[in-house]
This record gives C-alpha cells, structure tokens and sequence, in this order.
C-alpha cells in the first residue's frame, strides 16, 4: 500500500473505533487497534519521513483520529503530537481527552513510553 493508502486505513479504523464508543463493541475496537498498530509499524519500517505523514492527521476533524495520529507519530514529531494531546486533553471529550490527559502525565514520568 501507498502511505496515502496507508493513511486513509488508519483514518478509517479510528472512525470506526470512535464509533465503538457509542455501540459499546470492545471486539470492534480492539479490532480496530490492531489495525492501526500494524499500520504504525509499517510505517515506522519505512522509516522516519513514512511515519511523519501521520501529521497530516493531526488536524482531522475526529478526534479519534487526532488522538491516535498523535499517540503514533510522537517519536519522530513530539512537539507537535504533544500540541496535540494537550489540545484533546482540554477539549473535554469523554473519552478521548481522558486518553489523551492520561498519555501526558505518562510522558511526565516516563518520557520516552509511546517511543515505540
């Protein structure tokens, strides 16, 4: 797959796991975050530049999206991933401003946990 492709397959995993939160279908999004960690390491596997296209996501409309671009891309762009989350955070979303909080205070003690 074209890293255009690869995007638009993350772009649409985390829509449908952003959906699961309302059908409240587990099966589904674990699914879905197989989908996008496969995608993670495909990218990272083409190295840096492969992997900073998920920036391109930071700016989606769904936070899902966002939340998880930001969660994948922070090792080769943590400024701005960081941006990002911070952002979230403070949007007030049920669930992903939680994640997004919880991923903060995580890099506040262990600085390089989503180097991955």
């Amino acid at each position: 797959m074209s890293i255009d492709e690869l995007l638009k397959r993350f772009e649409d995993a985390c829509i449908e796991q952003y959906d699961t939160y309302v059908t409240d279908d587990t099966k589904k999004r674990n699914e879905n975050f197989w989908i996008l960690v496969a995608i993670k390491e495909e990218l990272k596997a083409r190295g840096p530049d492969a992997r900073r296209a998920l920036l391109r996501l930071l700016s989606h409309d769904n936070p899902q999206v966002r939340l998880q671009a930001a969660k994948f891309v922070y090792p080769v762009a943590r400024d701005e991933a960081k941006r990002c989350l911070q952002e979230i955070a403070a949007a007030n979303l049920p669930d992903q401003s939680l994640s997004a909080g919880m991923a903060l205070y995580r890099l506040e003690e262990v600085p390089d946990c989503l180097d991955h």
